[in-house]
C-alpha cells in the first residue's frame, strides 16, 4: 500500500482512533503480515480460577454460547467453562480446598495430550535425542519390565525427573507464547483438573497434580535464569 494513497490515509486516520495493540494489528493486516497478539495477563487480585483460552480456541468456543462472545486471547473462569462444558463446579471447589483456599491458574498448552482444547505439540530433543513430543519422550522412558510391582519401584522414583525434563524441552522447542503463558502466571498457583490422581486433579478423588508442580519448578527456574 503506498504512503500517499488514499487508502493508506484512510487506514491512519483509523489508527488515530485505535489502542496500541490494534494499531499494531491493523498495521500488519494493511502491511499483508499476520502476527499474534501477546498473552495477556491475568487479572490482579486472582479472585477465583481461571484458564487461559488462546486464539486458536475461537472455533471451540464458537459452540457454546457462554463462551462465543469472549475475544481472544483472554483469561477466563474456570467456573464459566465447566459450566458450559458441562461439568459443574465443584471439582473447582475441591480443588481451591486442596490448594489451601487459593484460587489456580490453567491451560491447554500446558497438558501434554489434548481432546478438546487445540494445540500442537512440539518435536522436542533430549540428550541428542528426537521425539515426536514430550508424551512420546516420557512414555519412552518407561521400565521394559512386565511385573508391576517390579515397574512400580522402577518408575516411580523417576517418573517425576523424566516429566520434568520432558516439560522442559517441549518449553524450549515451542513458539515463544508458551514461554510468555508460563511467565505471565506469576507465582500463582497451577492446577489441572482431569481424571488423573498423579499428574493432575481427579474431579471426584483428587490428586497430587504433579503436572502442574512441574511447571511450577520450572518457571522458578527462569525466574532464578531467565535466560
Amino acid at each position: 500500500m503506498a504512503e500517499g494513497s488514499a487508502c493508506w490515509q484512510e487506514l491512519k486516520s483509523t489508527l488515530c482512533r485505535l489502542s496500541r495493540g490494534e494499531q499494531e494489528e491493523a498495521q500488519d493486516t494493511a502491511s499483508g503480515r499476520t502476527c499474534r497478539a501477546p498473552v495477556p495477563r491475568p487479572p490482579e487480585p486472582l479472585n477465583e480460577p481461571m484458564v487461559y483460552l488462546s486464539a486458536e480456541q475461537a472455533a471451540v468456543i464458537a459452540a457454546y454460547p457462554g463462551l462465543s462472545h469472549i475475544r481472544l486471547p483472554a483469561w477466563v473462569p474456570h467456573a464459566l467453562v465447566a459450566d458450559q462444558l458441562g461439568h459443574g463446579c465443584e471439582a473447582i471447589r475441591r480443588a481451591v480446598d486442596f490448594l489451601g483456599g487459593k484460587p489456580y491458574l490453567w491451560a491447554t498448552e500446558f497438558e501434554n495430550v489434548h481432546s478438546l482444547w487445540r494445540y500442537s505439540e512440539p518435536r522436542i530433543t533430549v540428550a541428542g535425542e528426537t521425539y515426536a513430543n514430550s508424551e512420546d519422550y516420557y512414555h519412552s522412558r518407561k521400565p521394559t519390565v512386565k511385573c508391576r510391582s517390579a515397574f512400580d519401584e522402577k518408575w516411580e522414583p523417576i517418573r517425576y525427573g523424566v516429566m520434568k525434563e520432558a516439560v522442559r524441552a517441549k518449553l524450549q522447542a515451542a513458539p515463544d507464547e508458551l514461554r510468555e503463558l508460563l511467565d505471565a502466571t506469576d507465582t500463582h498457583m497451577l492446577l489441572s483438573i482431569k481424571c488423573d490422581e498423579v499428574w493432575g486433579f481427579h474431579p471426584e478423588k483428587g490428586g497430587e497434580n504433579l503436572l502442574a508442580k512441574v511447571w511450577m519448578d520450572i518457571r522458578e527456574e527462569r525466574r532464578a535464569s531467565p535466560l
